[in-house]
């Protein structure tokens, strides 16, 4: 092992907070404070590895500096491919970067990286950053409590919004798979997501529960096998661990321990290694404790304990794409890199070794998106099939400018061109750093309290012994007290806190690494219910069985949500926040409700609009243009939030019964209650768009509703159990959508979203599995262009039709194809006019469609012959007159 601290990789004495390796692993990219915004360096590598490239003074250290961010920034993460870097700050903004092609002429830049898309969606600071594992999507979190999911192939277009955590969320991670998303949070509690649908698989909490203090991230990893996730700040017997969360079953039986000091990152290394015979996973662990931990899964204890390598926290963690070379950053400013050989973690194995792993765990290969030509042996028997594909190919490399970044699953290989880059010597007068302010907020009786949300060590811990050499291997740490520092208080409006946060007590009197800095100034608590109140109001309010008076037997219910049982609740509204709290005021009539709607980026907390409720407030749904709110007496309260005063939109209307959850979708309100009903009103309009409508038959298995919200105008449920349902107004029935346990679907390979995923690829291996998988798959995608073609919607019907027809070229036979090919073409021989066939499907031409079906056959030669047939006989009609009906 070989320790090296290069300090010519800094941000000008200047905090660091991120730093990733480039996959190609010639660059690496740090994010943190610059001198008056937020900094991203791109540097050389191998500057830092090759100490002959150091000394080099042609070869520049220093690639590029952007300096686009207004506040700090906490992460940075290269895609999977390399070709992109995405960067989020305390701007509430997320960059994505790329390398541009004009070399650099400025200060800084042997290279230019441009910003390609501008993301804005969070309410607060964003905390961490993950690409999925083929740069599909991009998961972002934020201090507003949401975890976001950016389509990467459609900057800046969301796919989804996750909003379960209840407080600050400070790390995500991907499923090497991709059927996973891992997040952790202030809370207390990690959470698995489903990518199938984005609902949630699990929620661990019991790791968590005797967390008593906070970190400024809690970057968690997912194991390259992806068995294992490994967390940050756990506790295990009143000591910090690193918690090992089992994939199969979730159990939570194993972690990592011996730092002193709360757990900030963990980072496991990509590779697969063997030792000694034995497969193992390699994973680096950073900590509050200024100390760097090495594990390997093969071993009880840790392989390498490194102490004094920083005078702060380390807050971030990076391996090299060959698993030798690990980057850690602290909060001090600097960056260390750790040397390893293969003799000491292991031997990694090799691309197909590791994709041969992963086919024998889960039947499939991640890596492998396209299949390839099964027919590659045949011979072409006609000219036609090759020039084809020649037009096929002139498409796809027709250039095109890039305004955006698309899915790229190949590594950039580029060479730099590097000039010598002159250092910049100028210094300024030092800004109020981002990390030295706190938050003031208010209590639910007017009172202001000051919440902390990061306090850094001073430059007095420099002189702290960890009383342990570098390298040690030791498995107890020390540790040592921390001397107080002066924090500047900023007001801050413009982050806002949901109700939901968890109540820390941070206050302890056992030493759990937490700051004394932070026990001095946390006497107060947040507002907010604590976790365990929140678990037992969970358990409290399960689906029931409905009964009537009679004794009848009605089916299941839904529960109707308690909210502000600790503390105000508070949602954002646009420029402002709107702040309810039950049980305000007590009358000799009763008690009230007060709603306030309180500005973001002012210096007054003085709210501008306020109104009172006779009964608590059960569900909100509010946005820039809409306030709706409903109480646990079954009342609907709706205002239009304009300017200068909001106004009832609606009159208190009378629900069913009290509403278990609220949607707004644009202008539209969908009300999901009790009882197991979804009415839905148009609030531009003031007229109900879709009467009370049940779905109670939906539900079994304790279900309960996750979303409700419009696909195409047809009204949309999901459920936790991974169903979704679409009302169908002209067959007067629900429909099913998508089903996460269909043995239909899971058996024929079939596990997209129901926005078109891309199921071609996925249904590739089934063949190998059997009979029954091709005919399952095929099953599936007949009942999604069934259901598609009676909802009317016509961009999933083309997308749908593709994936059955890309199918059934694998694993179909001739008359199956021949079936949509002839319904698509039509009559081309008929003399007189036909009275059934339609030239239109859903508004899309069938011979347009025939035409893209065509160029998937075209693929696969043993299909040659079918492909000329229709072919033939397309380009015959396209040149004769077309009579009515689009016939000759």
């Amino acid at each position: 092992m070989k320790l090296l601290k290069p300090i010519w990789v800094n941000h000008d004495d200047k905090p660091i907070f991120s730093v990733d390796i480039h996959p190609a692993g010639k660059r690496f990219a740090t994010g943190g404070q610059g001198l008056d915004s937020g900094r991203v360096v791109v540097w050389n590598l191998n500057s830092v590895l090759f100490e002959e490239v150091e000394v080099d003074p042609n070869v520049p250290k220093m690639l590029c500096q952007m300096d686009n961010h207004l506040a700090c920034v906490n992460c940075v993460r290269w895609s999977n491919g390399g070709r992109y870097l995405a960067s989020g700050g305390d701007d509430r903004l997320i960059m994505v970067w790329g390398l541009s092609v004009a070399v650099g002429a400025g200060k800084h830049k042997a290279e230019t990286w441009r910003c390609l898309a501008t993301l804005r969606g969070h309410a607060g600071d964003v905390l961490d950053l993950a690409w999925s594992p083929l740069d599909k999507w991009l998961a972002s979190c934020s201090v507003d409590n949401t975890i976001i999911i950016w389509n990467a192939e459609k900057f800046p277009e969301m796919v989804c919004v996750l909003t379960g955590h209840t407080g600050l969320v400070k790390g995500v991670a991907w499923d090497p798979v991709g059927k996973y998303l891992a997040s952790q949070s202030d809370d207390k509690s990690l959470r698995v997501w489903k990518t199938v649908d984005w609902s949630q698989e699990t929620l661990i909490t019991e790791p968590f529960d005797e967390c008593g203090g906070t970190t400024h991230v809690l970057r968690l990893s997912w194991s390259p096998d992806g068995q294992y996730v490994l967390s940050a700040h756990a506790m295990n017997g009143g000591g910090p661990t690193a918690q090992v969360v089992e994939r199969e079953g979730w159990r939570c039986d194993k972690d990592f321990v011996g730092h002193r000091k709360a757990v900030t990152c963990a980072r496991f290394n990509s590779n697969i290694f063997v030792k000694e015979g034995k497969k193992c996973c390699c994973a680096a662990v950073g900590s509050r404790d200024r100390a760097l931990s090495i594990w390997l899964t093969s071993l009880k204890r840790p392989l390498v304990v490194v102490h004094d390598l920083f005078t702060d926290s380390v807050l971030d963690l990076s391996w090299s794409s060959d698993g030798l070379n690990l980057l850690a950053c602290s909060s001090d400013g600097t960056v260390a890199c750790i040397q390893f050989t293969n003799k000491e973690i292991g031997t990694p194995l090799t691309l197909e070794e590791k994709n041969s792993l992963y086919e024998k765990i889960y039947g499939k290969c991640p890596a492998n998106e396209s299949g390839g030509d099964l027919s590659s042996n045949l011979l072409v028997e006609c000219p036609e099939i090759l020039l084809a594909r020649e037009k096929q190919e002139a498409k796809k490399e027709t250039p095109k400018e890039e305004t955006t970044p698309k899915n790229d699953k190949s590594q950039v290989q580029q060479k730099p061109i590097y000039t010598p880059s002159p250092m910049s010597t100028q210094s300024s007068p030092a800004p109020l750093r981002p990390m030295d302010r706190q938050i003031e907020t208010r209590t639910s009786d007017g009172k202001r309290r000051i919440t902390p949300v990061f306090i850094p060590l001073t430059h007095a811990d420099a002189n702290e012994s960890l009383g342990s050499i570098p390298g040690g291997n030791e498995n107890c740490f020390s540790t040592s007290s921390q001397s107080k520092s002066r924090i500047i208080v900023e007001r801050r409006d413009d982050i806002i806190i949901h109700p939901n946060v968890s109540n820390h007590a941070l206050s302890r009197s056992n030493d759990n690494g937490l700051d004394q800095r932070l026990r001095k100034r946390t006497t107060s608590t947040l507002p907010g219910p604590k976790a365990e109140d929140l678990q037992a109001k969970r358990s409290c309010t399960s689906p029931t069985e409905q009964v009537s008076s009679r004794g009848v037997y009605l089916g299941p219910s839904l529960p109707v949500p308690a909210l502000g049982t600790a503390g105000p609740i508070v949602r954002a509204a646009g420029l402002l926040r709107l702040q309810v709290v039950n049980k305000a005021y007590n009358t000799p009539y009763g008690k009230l409700s007060r709603l306030e709607l309180i500005p973001n980026n002012t210096a007054s907390n003085d709210p501008v609009w306020d109104a009172c409720l006779g009964s608590p407030v059960s569900c909100i749904s509010c946005d820039a243009r809409w306030l709706c709110v409903s109480c646990t007496d079954g009342s609907l309260h709706v205002w239009r939030n304009a300017k200068p005063k909001p106004y009832r939109a609606l009159p208190p209307l009378a629900l069913p019964s009290p509403a278990h959850k609220l949607s707004l979708n644009g202008d539209t309100l969908s009300v999901v209650t009790s009882s197991a009903e979804l009415t839905m009103w148009d609030l531009n309009n003031a007229t109900c768009s879709l009467r009370s409508l049940s779905f109670r038959n939906l539900l079994s298995n304790n279900a309960t509703v996750t979303n409700c919200t419009l696909v195409d105008g047809n009204p949309m449920i999901s459920l936790n159990t991974g169903k979704s349902y679409i009302y169908c107004k002209k067959l007067w029935a629900w429909v099913l959508w998508t089903d996460g346990g269909d043995p239909v679907r899971r058996a024929g390979g079939g596990a997209g979203s129901s926005r078109r995923p891309r199921v071609s690829s996925q249904l590739q291996h089934s063949a190998t599995q059997g009979k029954y998988n091709a005919c399952a798959a095929r099953s599936w995608l007949e009942s999604q262009v069934s259901v598609c073609l009676h909802l009317r919607l016509a961009r999933d019907y083309r997308h749908w039709i593709n994936a059955l027809f890309t199918h059934l070229i694998a694993h179909g036979t001739e008359d199956q194809l021949r079936t949509i090919l002839d319904d698509l073409l039509g009559p081309s021989h008929c003399i007189s006019q036909p009275s059934k066939w339609e030239s239109n499907i859903l508004g899309i031409k069938k011979h347009e469609l025939l035409e893209e079906l065509l160029a998937l056959l075209v693929r696969q030669l043993r299909w040659q012959r079918l492909y000329t047939e229709y072919a033939d006989q397309l380009n015959e009609l396209k040149h004769k007159t077309p009579l009515l009906n689009g016939h000759t």
